[in-house]
């Protein structure tokens, strides 16, 4: 599982790195780290552990603008307020393709 979850930190980071990538792939990513039998809350805590790690190597969170010329806004929140902002959002949510509306990430 360590080296799955490595190598799809990787992922998630080098594709921020190129464009911004929205919640879904990182949701997805964690799904599969989790395994068939895994629960929700333990989908959600790999969801955490790679956002938090994606943070740390440097990749932003925040989201889209409206406004032309302004791609992408960083939220501009420590690591652990941002986390906490995710997990909140996440259960505000019954459909985990609603978390598509929490945020964007970016390494630009």
């Amino acid at each position: 599982m360590e080296n799955l979850y490595e190598e799809e930190l990787d992922y998630l980071v080098e594709y921020a790195e190129m464009s911004p990538v929205y919640f879904n792939p990182v949701r997805d990513a964690a799904e599969g780290i989790v395994g068939k039998g895994g629960t929700e809350d333990q989908v959600q805590a790999v969801t955490l552990k790679l956002i938090g790690d994606m943070l740390d190597r440097g990749v932003k969170i925040g989201y889209i603008s409206p406004r032309e010329g302004e791609y992408f806004v960083p939220w501009g929140i420590s690591r652990d307020e941002a986390l906490q902002r995710v997990a909140t959002e996440m259960k505000q949510y019954e459909n985990p393709l609603e978390f598509v509306k929490i945020c964007w990430f970016s390494a630009t």
